[in-house]
């Protein structure tokens, strides 16, 4: 991809990304005529680029989480030395972003699992990898880090149904908590316990 190319691309995002930051409510509402004009680039630039609008707007919204995700993977100084306690802030805290933009994440969701996207789970790799050293395999710590987050996916597809099926209800802060402590300490604590 040329160069030129690659800048109209990287502005379409960053303005996409914009748009969802100051009205994420607006999902809906927000078209590829104003991304593009927004963008200085032509609508057809859109679809080239990305196939379509929900593509593009997936990617932004993925953005969103993944600098949340990079800013709790960097602050080890955050006055939390146990990477599994910072573990269970960082996954705590992207829920509760998750669950202000409700429909943003539905909506990135359900685009992840109609696209086959498998790269959320690898930004808790490196938080794995600090948890487990040399013990796991790159292969072993991406599992992990699916494990765990897929429950949390699930749950924000269909919180009402997920409520029903184990009675957690993701709205509830302190429910969410517990149920993000539960995950963290049987996948992580148990595996490192099962290893002495």
């Amino acid at each position: 991809m040329a160069k030129k190319d690659q800048e109209a691309k990287d502005r379409i995002v960053r303005v996409a990304t914009d748009m969802l930051l100051e009205a994420p409510e607006a999902i809906d509402r927000i078209t590829v005529r104003q991304i593009a004009e927004q963008s200085g680039v032509g609508v057809g630039s859109i679809n080239y680029y990305f196939g379509s609008r929900d593509h593009l707007l997936s990617i932004a919204i993925g953005n969103i989480l993944a600098e949340k995700a990079n800013q709790f993977i960097e602050q080890k100084d955050t006055g939390e030395s146990d990477p599994v306690e910072r573990l269970k802030n960082m996954l705590k805290e992207l829920c509760n972003i998750s669950l202000a933009n409700e429909k943003l994440i539905r909506f990135t969701l359900m685009q992840g699992i109609m696209n086959g996207d498998m790269n959320t789970p690898l930004y808790l790799v490196p938080m794995l990898k600090e948890i487990f050293g040399a013990e796991k395999e790159e292969i072993e710590l991406r599992i992990i880090a699916l494990q765990l987050l897929q429950p949390l996916q699930m749950a924000g597809i269909s919180p009402e149904t997920f409520r029903m099926y184990c009675g957690i209800d993701l709205y509830d802060r302190d429910a969410r908590g517990r149920l993000i402590d539960m995950l963290v300490n049987h996948l992580v604590i148990q595996k490192r316990r099962d290893k002495r």
